[in-house]
């Protein structure tokens, strides 16, 4: 069983018990509505809590998994050479005899 499916059939069979205990519930509506308003209050507050402690928990375990081991992508280390350097762009409106690439991007010797 997928979780998508048991959480599918979760929220189906929460909401058919709201249906069957208002239908059968001995209070007056009012009373219902307003037990029923804290009770999903209590709820939402219950899951926020439990969703902190699971990201929590999470941020804990990923620390610790990139403390015990490096596994963040090391930088790539680039050599300039003839082979591995494009040629200057070459534009309608630059002189192509005198155009020169500046020392910082490459330097023929």
């Amino acid at each position: 069983m997928s979780k998508a499916s048991f959480g599918l059939g979760a929220a189906l069979g929460a909401l058919a018990g709201a249906a069957a205990a208002y239908l059968l519930a001995p209070q007056s509506g009012q009373e219902f509505q307003d037990d029923m308003k804290l009770k999903v209050k209590e709820a939402k507050n219950k899951a926020i809590i439990r969703m902190d402690e699971a990201v929590m928990e999470t941020e804990i375990w990923l620390d610790q998994q990139l403390s015990e081991q490096d596994i963040r992508n090391q930088p790539v280390k680039y050599e300039r050479t003839p082979d591995n350097v494009a040629d200057a762009p070459v534009h309608a409106y630059t002189d192509t005899d005198n155009y020169t690439e500046s020392p910082d991007v490459f330097i023929e010797e």
